[in-house]
């Protein structure tokens, strides 16, 4: 069967298949970009909440005070220095 033989309807017929594959490729290439670039959303999100969390935990549990006064540095006052006066 030579290139000549196809009638125009089998021409018409063979195009759409071929159109209607490439069609669903397109389609299905969009698909897994999507899925793909989704996971990669979710851990980018999944860092940013960890870190919230992380914050909230230390604003409930704030830092021990910097300990002894031979600890301290020169610019910091005494814990109760404004019970003195």
């Amino acid at each position: 069967m030579s290139l000549g033989a196809v009638n125009p309807a089998d021409g018409l017929a063979m195009a759409m298949v071929v159109i209607l594959v490439l069609s669903f490729g397109v389609v299905a290439l969009l698909v897994l970009c999507i899925k793909r670039n989704g996971k990669q959303a979710e851990t980018e999100v999944e860092r940013l909440l960890e870190e919230l969390r992380r914050e909230e935990e230390e604003e409930k549990h704030p830092a021990p005070p910097s300990g002894t006064a031979d600890a301290r540095e020169p610019w910091e006052r005494e814990e109760d220095w404004w019970k003195r006066g």
